[in-house]
């Protein structure tokens, strides 16, 4: 160590508040890391074959020769860091040289550090076109093997959100609904655990049901191929509700209930329901809340359907909702079905949002913002799979802000020998319980 070195190592600094003794800090514990519970991911990674099943996707033109990181280990490198909470390439400046960062890609704490942000970056920029389909296509490969029981239903939730675009990059426009400069990404969700079945980059002009007929087309027959007997259903808000959309449903057998807007003729037809609804809220001055279906062609369809409507009167006012639908059953209760999409598809796409960054799309060219959507993806969807899988009641339905606290963050002191590698953990951490439990579960999956 040098004279340096050895000056920074020794640095005392004091906190003279402590009145009962002199309290200390130095820096001279040695190798101690943050993210061990990392290792657990990795583990299971392993075990179901994640990471491999996407990075094999991934092109690398560099001479094998001279490589120094795989494309696997790249990806892994970013995927684990945003799992951790690290969601930019300029964390890998300090993260390259981490102990658990390296052990998760392979490597031993002396061995050489991981790549750099530079690195990361051209990594990020060689990823175009049809890459980006065939990463979303493995996505629902990977659901399902990791599914061996075939479900009877899925829903599938469909969703936009706003990423706000900052600077000269590639594709964004003005959006007048998020009032800003946007990209416009399209989500479909598994409904029932939140996995993203396929995530599309659209331009910030991008609106309404944009790209979501090519999405949903390589979705369906992936599921319907292994799962032939599968009931398929489909919900999405107005915004989606595209005659194409709606005809391409019927023709694939996928019971949908998709919103629809409100315009004369739809209040026409609704007319007789809503003022009974009024008369109701008049006669006994208590909130209604009412349902009806009527009979409704719109002007681009080939044929009547199925519309429901709600109807909520109060001291407010008249609330006036509608959805058109092939679901059979009680208007309330289809009614009610299509609401639970808020509490589903906004809450996932949240997740994806504010707990794994997924809206630092900071690269200038268009693909590489795709390709870093789909990597926020990926650490999203492995960290679904991970709380699904493990079954360990304190983190199966937790965000992943929980599952950091309780499993993957801890003061961790590294010690290598001849023949181990160890990770020591503080004893008196109060999740230990936690990380045990979740250790046991995910050596019980067979590897695959």
């Amino acid at each position: 160590m040098s004279r340096s070195a050895a000056t920074e190592c020794n640095r005392q600094l004091a906190f003279p508040y402590f009145q009962k003794r002199d309290l200390v800090t130095t820096f001279d514990a040695g190798d101690v890391v943050t993210d061990p519970g990392l290792l657990l991911v990795r583990e299971f990674d392993e075990r179901i074959g994640f990471t491999p099943a996407l990075a094999k996707l991934l092109p690398d033109p560099r001479n094998p020769f001279r490589l120094r990181h795989s494309s696997q280990e790249l990806f892994r490198q970013r995927i684990y860091q945003i799992i951790a909470g690290y969601e930019d390439c300029n964390d890998a400046t300090e993260l390259r040289h981490d102990s658990v960062f390296k052990a998760v890609a392979g490597r031993a704490p002396t061995d050489a550090p991981l790549a750099s942000q530079p690195t990361l970056s051209r990594f990020e920029n060689r990823v175009h076109g049809d890459i980006l389909r065939e990463i979303n296509e493995q996505f629902v490969r990977i659901f399902i093997r990791n599914h061996p029981e075939p479900p009877q239903e899925i829903t599938l939730d469909v969703d936009s959100t706003n990423v706000d675009t900052h600077g000269l990059q590639q594709l964004t426009f003005f959006n007048a609904y998020y009032d800003g400069y946007v990209y416009h990404p399209l989500l479909v969700h598994d409904a029932k655990t939140g996995y993203t079945l396929g995530v599309v980059l659209r331009p910030g002009n991008a609106g309404g049901a944009r790209e979501l007929l090519g999405t949903l087309g390589a979705i369906v027959p992936l599921l319907r191929a292994h799962w032939p007997n599968v009931r398929l259903f489909l919900r999405a808000d107005s915004g989606f509700c595209d005659p194409d959309v709606l005809a391409w449903a019927e023709d694939q057998e996928i019971a949908y209930t998709v919103g629809i807007g409100p315009n004369p003729r739809l209040e026409e037809h609704s007319a007789n329901f809503v003022h009974a609804t009024e008369k109701g809220y008049d006669y006994t001055r208590h909130p209604q809340k009412s349902y009806a279906s009527v009979q409704y062609q719109a002007r681009k369809w080939d044929s009547k359907r199925r519309v429901v409507v709600k109807c909520e009167v109060t001291a407010l006012g008249t609330n006036v909702r509608y959805v058109v639908t092939t679901r059979g059953g009680r208007s309330q209760d289809v009614y009610e079905w299509y609401t639970q999409r808020g509490g589903t598809s906004e809450d996932f796409i949240e997740q994806l949002k504010n707990g794994f960054e997924g809206d630092r799309l900071s690269c200038r060219t268009f693909e590489a913002n795709f390709f870093r959507l789909l990597e926020h993806t990926a650490a999203y969807n492995l960290m679904v799979l991970f709380r699904e899988q493990t079954g360990v009641p304190e983190i199966q339905r937790a965000n992943i802000e929980t599952i950091r606290r309780k499993v993957i963050k801890v003061g961790a002191l590294v010690k290598q020998t001849a023949r181990r590698l160890w990770f020591r953990l503080s004893s008196t951490w109060p999740f230990a319980a936690t990380f045990e439990a979740v250790h046991r579960a995910v050596l019980l999956i067979p590897p695959e």
